[in-house]
């Protein structure tokens, strides 16, 4: 019977290398995959991904109840990913974005064209999303990634940010915008 993430992290915490490499195992592929779509790149993702689960394997006795596992681990490697970007990439950080009446306009109109997240599940559109994502900054990139590929809900992206929701809800949907611009 397989052990449920909570008894894999007590039992690591305990010092079973079995249960911390199990944990590995279970969510490495995940790991990456979110690392790759932040970054883009699979070099990078594998290192990036090797350092998240160092950390992981460094602060596990540190691990509190307080957010489900997935959302400690996707924490940590965002986190991860930054800080490897900024020592290994310029970023553009476009986050200070000024919007006028026109634009506020704009964005309550109704549109009949199909969402970003409703494009996200066409496997077809998958490249042409990748690259979109790419064309955002990492803030926006983050919190569309966290929503939709893994699943947490704003009030959980707001604590792992530490910004206020209707902050990140704001950026969610200027980010889903901005999307729109790259796939259409």
């Amino acid at each position: 019977m397989e052990k449920t993430d909570l008894e894999l992290i007590h039992n690591a915490q305990d010092g079973d290398e079995d249960a911390f490499k199990e944990l590995l195992e279970k969510h490495l592929k995940h790991v990456y995959s979110f690392v790759y779509r932040l970054t883009g790149n699979g070099d990078e993702s594998k290192d990036i991904t090797q350092d998240t689960f160092v950390k992981v394997w460094k602060n596990l006795k540190k691990y509190k109840q307080d957010f489900r596992f997935n959302t400690w681990i996707i924490n940590i490697a965002r986190n991860t990913a930054i800080d490897y970007l900024r020592k290994n990439r310029p970023l553009i950080f476009s986050d200070f974005d000024k919007e006028d009446e026109l634009e506020s306009f704009k964005d309550n109109l109704v549109d009949t064209e199909p969402l970003a997240d409703e494009l996200f599940e066409k496997e077809e559109n998958k490249i042409i999303l990748e690259k979109a994502l790419a064309n955002i900054s990492i803030e926006k990139r983050t919190i569309i990634l966290m929503h939709i590929y893994e699943s947490l809900t704003f009030e959980e992206i707001s604590s792992i940010l530490k910004k206020p929701m209707n902050t990140i809800k704001s950026q969610y949907r200027r980010a889903l915008t901005e999307l729109k611009k790259y796939v259409s």
